[in-house]
Order: C-alpha cells, then structure tokens, then sequence
C-alpha cells in the first residue's frame, strides 16, 4: 500500500525539508511509500546540483519574500506558488529501472492522470509535461540507498511576472507583449478547461495515473508532521557558494549537453599542474546525487595529464546513471577547464578574461587550434549604437566611434570575414551558409545566456567556436529576449575589447585559402 497525504499550503522551505527527512527515513525503513500533495508559497526552487546564483535573481526573491529552496532531487530552477499543485511520491524501487526509465514511467503516469480530466498532454523528454510545446507540468527525481523521490508540479494557474522576475533564465520584457509570449510557452489547467477543478479532483486524477503506473493500491492516511530540523535548509542554503565572490586565480567553464548545462570551476597548483580543488554542477540528473561531490574529491591532486584516465578510474570504480549526458561530456568540461590553464601561463589572459570565453567544439579542439584555423568573426548588433545607421545592418564603416568597428579593423587585419549578425533567423542561415564554404572554425561574441539558449545552432553548424561574452546591457537581464531574437533589441551591449585583443593575437595574419592544402 502507499499511503495518500495532503499537507496543504507550507512555507516553501518546509515542503522541501519534509521531502528530504521522508527521503531519508524511507532510506532506512523508518517511513512508508507515500505521495504526498501540497502547494507552496512563493519560493525559487533550484536543484541539488545548480549554483543558486546562476539561476535565482536573489535580490528579487529577498525584497518580495520569495523563500530560496534547494531540492534533493536533480533538473533545473522552477518558481513555486500557491497557483501550483506540487506532489512527492516516495516509494522502494522494485525494477532495475535506471533514472531515464523511471523518469519516463512517471512523467507518463502524469500524462494519464490528466487525461481523465480531460486534459491531452504528452511527455517532453526528459522530464516534462506538455501539451502543444506548452509546459503544464515537470517532474524531478533523487534516489538514496533503494529509496527513490519524485517531485512533481501542475500548473493550475500562472503568476507569469513574478515567475520571470524570481528565475535568472531568458525571459521577456515585462510588457502585455511580452507577458503574452512568455504565457504561450507555458499553458495551465484552467487554460485547458476554462476553470480550476476542486484540488481533490486533481490529485485523484494524479493518483488513479500514478497507481495505473505502479499497479499499486494507494490508501488514504492523515498526515503525521515529521520531525523536521528547521535549520536543516538554511544550513544546505549557506553552504551554496556564490559564484560571483571568488578569488582571482578561479578558472569556470561550461558545456551544454542533451541533459542540461554543466559548469565546473578550479583552482590549479601551477607547479605540479594538478587540481588544488574543483566544483561542479548544473541543471542535470545523476544517480547516486551526491556523485560529482565524489567525483570533486577524487580530482584533488589530480595532475591535468591524468585527468582523463582518472575520471574514467572515477566512473568504472563508482557506477553512476547519468540522465542526457556522458562521462565524455564530463571530460570534455574538465577539458575546457584545463586548456583555460595552458592560456593562462606564458599569455597576457587574466582568469577573469578566460573566464568570459565560451568553447564549442565537436572535435574537442584546445582553444590554440580553434584559433589557428579561425576565418571569421561574427559580431552581435546589439553592440552597436543606437544611433549608428548600421546597427541592424551587416557592416561597418569602422569610423572609430564605437567597439565594433575596432572588432572590424583587428579582424580585418587577419583577413577574416566579418558578419554582424542582425536577428536569430540570420545567425542560423549565416552559420549554415560558413559551413557549405567550409569554414573550419571561427570567433564570435555572445552572452553566455544566449550560448546555453540557442546552443542548437551552434551544434547544427558543427564548426568549432571560440565564444566572447558581451557585458553591459543584456536582452536576458532586461527582459527582452523575443525583442533581441527579432532583431529588435533597443539596448547597446558591450564588447570586451581587452579580451578580443587578447584572443586576436592567436590568430594568424598570414592565412591559408579554405581549399589550399
């Protein structure tokens, strides 16, 4: 039997320490299999292994008294609200299910559950809900021991603003446009039957899908509190690092893979080339959860040649189910890391410019190589001043009044094609038209928001890049990322000019022709 509970509206902090003490007592047979429904109040909810201040606009949540939440379980940051119905279901695993298994059979039990209430969903891999590319729910799992949770929440309604306000993820501008963009990417039960149905309605609906599922019977039981440490979550809070507040020989790095963002980031020993120490990250599944702090600690002292073969003795030696990424996504984020090493000794890079460049790369080139064979420089209109007649234009008249035409005037002198690139649409079909010419690799300037987001084209073109990240104003921060994607942004971004003279200098003045051997 798995017992059915309600423990209806809670601080958002003790919904999720409930979770973990249920977790850990199921772990060692102190707690029966049980779902439990609840809602929260306003709360930022990141996963286990994401870097709070990556994800959450803090400032925001502090002055509006959003409470700041880190799961147990994996995935990416959610704004929770009374307007959601959150559920947990913790149960013994029976079936040598891995995590993409078990994911998929309860994300389908949720589609089944709202279809009874008339409400045709399908599974978006890997662990959402939608109906017609409109998310309406998302589930996130944490296994300990043979124990396994799973969180889950529906949207019954949607708080769009404060929900774009809380997460630090591309969002719109806060306008009836732009809230209007923002809700057709998301889609509620009201939406989908004019009205919100009785709470008890719903999480029988859920229930009925999930015992579908299982083929288990579930029971009606009355919520017994759990002694609860309430610090336990602010403890788990504090410990967060603050990746903003850091020392200046920290190097970071990240790599987009199918299961989300990895970050990582180190100190290095320069005279015996090793690891003093390495955090990472992101916004990801891995099973068991506490697998890359293992995997952190097995690296210390690791030099950077053994890296590769230590991490390979790391996974052999500690099975791990790895959701949408690879040990090779792993290395290769290390690998990224490293190589940031090898530029910082013998160049005139600091960390912190180091720190601003973004690599793609499907051959895994070092960023020497990728500079070597680089032919073009793309530029980001956004960069030019609103004023300049050829800010939503490919081109510059290099008139000395601006950044971009020094980008202009450095690529020019290795003779590199320059592109501004004007809208998204003209990003995708310029990347395209590079790779018929077949161009080998080329430089760029991006946010790193805009990296993460539309990583897509990158992957498509499959050319190796060395990415730049642009500072001042931002479309993410501001709100108007369906503005900049049309070519629309009406803010100036800034280049960092003193990283791209650091970068240009590995570039050769005297090239090859595409064709010559």
């Amino acid at each position: 039997m798995i017992q059915v509970m309600n423990s209806g509206l809670q601080h958002g902090q003790v919904n999720n320490a409930m979770d973990r003490h249920d977790l850990a007592a199921h772990a060692q047979g102190a707690c029966a299999d049980r779902l439990r429904f609840y809602r929260s109040l306003p709360s930022g909810s990141v996963g286990c292994h994401q870097v709070i201040d990556r994800e959450l606009r803090i400032d925001y949540c502090h002055e509006h008294h959003i409470a700041l939440v880190r799961r147990p379980t994996g995935g990416g940051a959610i704004y929770l609200d009374p307007q959601q119905l959150g559920w947990s279901l913790i149960i013994r695993r029976t079936r040598a299910l891995g995590l993409e298994q078990l994911l998929a059979l309860f994300v389908k039990a949720v589609v089944d559950g709202l279809s009874s209430l008339g409400i045709v969903a399908c599974a978006k891999h890997p662990n959402d809900i939608e109906i017609d590319g409109r998310k309406i729910a998302t589930l996130f799992m944490a296994c300990e021991a043979d124990s396994v949770l799973v969180q889950g929440t529906v949207l019954l309604d949607a708080d769009i603003r404060t929900m774009l306000e809380t997460l630090r993820v591309p969002t719109e501008k806060l306008s009836p446009n732009g809230l209007s963009a923002a809700r057709e990417r998301l889609i509620t039960v009201k939406e989908c039957l004019g009205e919100i149905p009785a709470l008890a309605t719903v999480q029988a609906a859920l229930t009925r899908g999930l015992m579908t599922a299982l083929g288990r019977q579930f029971v009606d039981a009355t919520m017994i509190a759990p002694l609860i440490d309430e610090r336990a979550n602010e403890n788990l809070m504090a410990h967060q690092i603050d990746w903003h507040d850091q020392p200046a020989s920290v190097l970071e790095a990240l790599w987009k893979t199918p299961g989300g963002t990895l970050r990582a980031r180190a100190v290095f020993h320069r005279e015996t080339q090793s690891f003093a120490w390495v955090e990472m990250g992101g916004d990801i599944h891995l099973q068991p959860s506490d697998g890359l702090i293992r995997l952190q600690r097995w690296l210390q002292g690791v030099t950077i040649a053994d890296m590769p073969r230590q991490v390979m003795n790391f996974f052999h030696e500690n099975k791990t189910d790895l959701l949408g990424f690879t040990i090779q996504d792993v290395t290769r984020l290390l690998h990224i890391l490293t190589d940031k090493l090898s530029l910082l000794a013998g160049t005139d890079f600091t960390a912190q410019q180091l720190n601003a460049l973004m690599v793609y790369s499907p051959q895994g080139e070092n960023t020497h190589h990728i500079l070597s064979r680089a032919s073009v420089m793309l530029v980001p209109y956004c960069a030019k001043p609103l004023w300049c007649k050829w800010r939503l234009r490919d081109g510059c008249t290099e008139c000395g009044l601006c950044e971009v035409g020094e980008a202009y005037r450095l690529a020019r002198q290795r003779e590199m094609q320059v592109t501004t690139i004007t809208r998204y649409e003209h990003l995708a079909a310029t990347l395209a038209e590079m790779k018929l010419r077949g161009v080998q690799a080329y430089i760029g300037m991006c946010c790193s928001s805009f990296f993460i987001k539309r990583h897509r084209a990158f992957q498509e073109a499959g050319m190796s890049a060395l990415l730049m990240d642009i500072s001042g104003a931002n479309c993410y921060e501001l709100k108007q990322e369906e503005q900049a994607y049309a070519g629309q942004f009406q803010a100036q971004a800034e280049l960092d000019m003193s990283v791209l003279q650091q970068v240009i200098k590995f570039v050769p003045q005297v090239r090859k022709t595409i064709n010559e051997p």
